[in-house]
């Protein structure tokens, strides 16, 4: 009778979190429009008993629940402008921001709902996929000493997190009549990316390897001609022991051989010592919540990156897979927010 009650108990929750995932997903929140998201959210913690702190940023706000000042837990409510409709095969769940980073924001709400005392304090930012305006916001109003930043990272603990630089290039050529075989600004971009690939910065690192990526490029040309502009976006990822700023520099050598190129972003990565306190609690968080520990790195920007700049010891951690976040197959295994919801309980034993 046991196993048969303790099996209906593990349906129901299951249950219970694809219902919370699924609300989440039904509300469109992309970047700097997260208005909607922050009221339902409001309105849920508020239902659980918890005072909140509200921080506006732009049309829509950061929510702060305060437990124990010291010691963070956060994650952000938006995601980028793309319309896809909510699948759900099994246990996985299909939808725009199922793991980034909506499965976390479910593994927290779980958790709040169900808990007696928060035993330190939790934060959902905006416009993380932009400009990270609610992150920075926050750090002008509060300084824990450590934070954990909910992303999607399969469950693994990540103290080893990439830099990055991203930049918007502009490629001239001579325009001529289509039917001269002249080089053109397409083929000079292809060239140029071919010059940046060359560069002796790209190395392996501990978990992936510093590189570069061409990830957008624009040239209309409906007049039967070789175009003389080509535009784009570059994104390069830089190891934690790599100086971003000097990587730009041999970047944006390259570039103005063909060319004009503006900087976006330019940041440094960071590494935590794996003696740090913040590793061990987290590692008795996760054998405490039955999750193997295992450490991974971190290949893309996050708002723990602003925490790092602020001094706070900070990880990365969180229910999902990263690769297949923003790609219309982004998906979140509900087996996985139980496990980082219960991760949240351990925690909050820990802290007491």
């Amino acid at each position: 009778m046991k196993s048969i009650y303790k099996f209906k108990v593990i349906i129901y929750i299951m249950h219970e979190i694809k219902e919370i995932l699924i609300n989440l997903l039904k509300i469109d929140s992309p970047s700097k429009k997260e208005k909607e998201i922050a009221d339902y959210l409001s309105n849920k913690i508020e239902e659980f008993g918890y005072s909140i702190e509200t921080q506006k940023v732009g049309e829509a706000y950061n929510i702060v629940v305060e437990g124990k000042k010291e010691f963070l837990v956060a994650t952000h409510m938006d995601t980028i402008d793309r319309k896809r409709k909510i699948r759900i095969e099994g246990n996985k769940i299909y939808g725009n921001g199922a793991s980034d980073a909506k499965a976390s924001i479910a593994s927290i709400l779980l958790f709040l709902q169900k808990i007696d005392e928060l035993n330190f304090s939790i934060a959902f930012f905006c416009d993380e996929e932009e400009d990270a305006t609610g992150s920075a916001l926050y750090l002008k109003n509060h300084e824990p000493k450590m934070a954990i930043i909910m992303e999607p990272t399969s469950l693994k603990l990540c103290g080893y997190h990439a830099g990055c630089i991203e930049a918007f290039f502009e490629v001239y050529s001579q325009e001529t009549h289509g039917s001269f075989c002249d080089e053109n600004a397409i083929q000079l971009t292809v060239e140029m990316f071919n010059e940046l690939k060359k560069l002796d910065c790209w190395k392996e690192g501990e978990y992936f390897s510093s590189c570069i990526t061409l990830q957008e490029i624009d040239s209309r040309n409906p007049h039967y001609l070789n175009p003389g502009i080509c535009k784009g976006r570059l994104e390069a990822r830089i190891l934690p022991n790599q100086n971003s700023k000097e990587i730009a520099k041999k970047i944006e050598e390259i570039v103005k051989k063909y060319g004009r190129v503006e900087f976006k972003e330019i940041w440094n990565g960071f590494k935590i010592n794996e003696k740090d306190e913040i590793v061990r609690i987290c590692k008795e968080a996760m054998e405490k919540s039955g999750i193997k520990f295992s450490l991974g790195g971190m290949p893309s920007w996050t708002d723990a990156i602003r925490f790092n700049e602020k001094e706070i010891k900070c990880v990365v951690f969180g229910p999902g897979n990263l690769k297949l976040a923003h790609t219309k197959n982004e998906y979140i295994d509900v087996g996985e927010i139980k496990k980082a919801s219960k991760f949240l309980f351990a925690l909050n034993e820990i802290m007491k």
